[in-house]
């Protein structure tokens, strides 16, 4: 499988410049172009990029505030800045992002970053097919994704509830949930990863939903995310 990119760029020039030397890199593929924040997570929505190459500067909202929101609803994306400030690295990269790139564009520098995130999704999708290795303070966890019923953020930890029992380690959920398989794994919630072969039910619950898993367990479902859950599982 081949990395995909999003590029956000409101110069039609520039993203087509952009789109020509990335996929230069064997292996990577442009999915789409968007010319403004919004526009940006609307395609994100549809075409499920591995990377998104963010201009900072756009009309209306710009490439930070697209990546914030981004950032909360699919945290296993990947995000490159693109600017000709500086001083906007620092913020940007309080939102986890990968790498920056400054404007004028180094070509060698952007296929550097490219083949880089390229061979680290390519780690990461081998990984997750069989088992996943969890790192707590004083052991090692090797789980099975398909013995994983869900997965809860908390605070600076996180909760991975199996068949067999629940583990708490250290870690943040979108690190965890770029080593899972998307097709079995389903962000849910901001707070919750749920593995889809484990739903018994989704029923309402006050403004928005729950989850009913098979197990009995209870997982929160937003309502934001509600249609797409329904899309996955084949009900709407």
């Amino acid at each position: 499988m081949g990395l995909k990119v999003l590029i956000a760029d409101d110069d039609p020039a520039t993203a087509a410049y952009l789109k020509k030397v990335i996929e230069e890199v064997p292996g990577v593929e442009v999915v789409s172009i968007a010319g403004d924040g919004k526009e940006t997570i609307r395609q994100v929505e549809i075409y499920r990029p591995d990377v998104v190459f963010l201009d900072i500067d756009m009309p209306g909202m710009n490439g930070v505030e697209a990546a914030r929101e981004l950032a909360e609803m699919r945290p296993g994306l990947y995000f490159v800045f693109a600017t000709a400030y500086p001083d906007y690295t620092l913020e940007a990269f309080e939102l986890y992002s990968f790498d920056y790139i400054l404007k004028p564009f180094d070509e060698k520098r952007i296929r550097k970053t490219i083949r880089r995130l390229r061979d680290k999704v390519r780690k990461n999708q081998t990984q997750h097919k069989e088992v996943i290795l969890i790192k707590s303070d004083k052991h090692k966890l090797v789980i099975h994704p398909e013995e994983i019923l869900f997965i809860e953020s908390r605070r600076h930890k996180i909760l991975i509830k199996t068949e067999r029992g629940e583990h708490l380690v250290p870690g943040r959920l979108g690190e965890l949930e770029r080593q899972l398989d998307p097709l079995l794994f389903f962000r849910c919630h901001k707070g919750y990863l749920v593995n889809l072969e484990k739903i018994r039910e989704i029923i309402p619950s006050g403004q928005t939903y729950v989850i009913i898993l098979h197990s009995g367990d209870r997982v929160l479902l937003s309502r934001e995310r509600e249609k797409d859950l329904l899309k996955r599982l084949g009900m709407e």
